[in-house]
This record gives structure tokens, C-alpha cells and sequence, in this order.
């Protein structure tokens, strides 16, 4: 054997490839944190919910009684939709449930002129909006998201088009 000593010895050999792999298992841990679900997606939902909602509750105070029926059940529905939502923005946020429950009213004291009382044309119009919003948002999410924002554009679309549709409502 000469007594030159190889360029990469064993020991050296090994070191690099412990570093190697100790820089493999850290490196990710000091990126970036992958991005967060999208949470403010669903929330706007869970605001067109709620509206909807409290929109249909409005109208069928003022309306006939078989039409009436039809905007409670659409009402209750899409309350049950913005309560799915929550908990499935509680969920990704992981908080509890009830911390996305957020004050509804506000007490002001500026006098406004009352505005015009809502028609069951008004509640038709948002949720059409709704179901559209929905469907768009459904087709860029995967999973149970996706399922249930699937879910709740057929509800409104059903909602519109088959409960309160002039020929849907049955006396």
C-alpha cells in the first residue's frame, strides 16, 4: 500500500451522508408552512347562508300560507347549510364550534329610510346567487368540502327552481 491517503476516507463517507440526511429530515420543518385551507371561501358561503336565511324567514312572514311554508323550509335549510358550514370552518381553523358564531345585529342610532320589505322575488335572486357561488367554489375544492358546497348549490338550485318557482308552491 502507498502511504497516500484516499481524497473521500469512509469515515468522511458517512458523516456527509448522516448530514445529508439530517439536512433531508430538517430542511422541510424551515420552509414556509404550507398555505392554510381556505377559510375565507366558506366563510363567505356561511355569510350567503345566514342571508339567505334570515331573507326567506322575512318574506314568509308577509306572504300567503302555503307560500309561506315553502320560505320556512327553505329558511331552516339553508340555516342547517350555514351550521354545516361553520363547523367545517371550526374544523379547519380548529377552534370549537362556537367560536365562529358571530353577533348578527348591531344597535345603531342613525335614522334611515326603511327600506323596502323583501319580495319572494328577492329571496329567488339570492339564492340563485348562492347556488352560483357555490357550484363555482365546489369545482376548485376536492373532498368533503367539495361534497358539501356540491350539496348545498343543488339544495338552492332545487330551492328556486322547484319549491318557490311560481308553479312549485301548492296551496
Amino acid at each position: 500500500m502507498s502511504g497516500t491517503m484516499p481524497a473521500v476516507s469512509r469515515r468522511r463517507l458517512l458523516a456527509g451522508g448522516a448530514a445529508l440526511a439530517l439536512c433531508g429530515v430538517v430542511a422541510p420543518a424551515c420552509g414556509s408552512p404550507p398555505p392554510p385551507p381556505a377559510v375565507d371561501d366558506l366563510q363567505s358561503q356561511l355569510e350567503l347562508a345566514r342571508h339567505d336565511s334570515e331573507l326567506a324567514a322575512a318574506v314568509a312572514a308577509a306572504e300567503l300560507a302555503h307560500t309561506a311554508a315553502a320560505l320556512k323550509e327553505v329558511s331552516a335549510e339553508r340555516a342547517r347549510h350555514a351550521q354545516a358550514l361553520a363547523t367545517e370552518i371550526d374544523r379547519i381553523a380548529g377552534r370549537s364550534t362556537h367560536t365562529t358564531k358571530a353577533a348578527t345585529s348591531a344597535t345603531t342610532t342613525t335614522t334611515t329610510p326603511a327600506a323596502p320589505a323583501p319580495t319572494l322575488s328577492d329571496v329567488v335572486d339570492s339564492l340563485r346567487t348562492s347556488a352560483d357561488s357555490a357550484t363555482r367554489l365546489a369545482a376548485t375544492l376536492s373532498g368533503y368540502r367539495a361534497g358539501l358546497l356540491g350539496s348545498i348549490a343543488a339544495a338552492c338550485t332545487a330551492a328556486y327552481s322547484v319549491a318557490l318557482a311560481p308553479g312549485g308552491v301548492k296551496p
